[in-house]
C-alpha cells in the first residue's frame, strides 16, 4: 500500500516577493535620473531601510516634495547553478523626501506597486497582499 504524501506548495506571489524584500543583500534605488547602489543592508533586508505605506487617501495633505522612486531587487540562487537568476523585484513608490545614503533611519516611501518577474511570467502585488503575506521561512537560510 502506497502512502500518498501531501504536494508541497509554492510560496504565493506575495510571499515571494516578501521574501525577496526580506534577504536582500542589496538594492539600487532609481530616483531623480541617479541610479544609487546600496549593498550590504546589514541583515535588516530592504524593509529596514524603506518603510512602506498605503497611498495617501486624501486625509492628510500630501508632502509638498515627494520624489518618484523605483527600488529593484535581484533574486540570485545562493548555489552554482546554470540559471542562478531566480526572480527580480520591482517596487515603485513616491519618497518623502529625496532619497539618500547618508541618513540612518528608514526611508518613508508611498506604495504604488511591486511587479514579480521570473522566468513564467510577470506579476504585480499589491500593498494589501505584501503586508499579509509571511516571509518564506526557507528563503532566509
Amino acid at each position: 500500500m502506497r502512502l500518498s504524501r501531501p504536494r508541497a506548495t509554492q510560496p504565493t506571489r506575495a510571499e515571494r516577493v516578501r521574501s525577496i524584500l526580506t534577504v536582500a543583500h542589496s538594492m539600487t534605488v532609481v530616483s531623480d535620473g541617479l541610479h544609487t547602489e546600496v549593498r550590504r543592508l546589514d541583515g535588516t533586508g530592504a524593509m529596514g531601510h524603506i518603510h512602506l505605506h498605503a497611498p495617501n487617501d486624501g486625509g492628510h495633505a500630501p508632502s509638498a516634495e515627494r520624489v518618484p522612486a523605483r527600488l529593484e531587487f535581484t533574486d540570485i540562487a545562493p548555489t552554482p547553478v546554470r540559471d542562478r537568476l531566480r526572480a527580480r523585484v520591482t517596487v515603485t513608490g513616491l519618497l518623502a523626501a529625496p532619497y539618500s545614503t547618508d541618513i540612518e533611519q528608514s526611508t518613508c516611501m508611498e506604495f504604488g506597486q511591486a511587479v514579480l518577474e521570473d522566468a513564467e511570467e510577470r506579476t504585480f502585488v499589491t500593498l494589501e497582499e505584501l503586508e499579509a503575506a509571511e516571509t518564506d521561512p526557507i528563503a532566509a537560510c
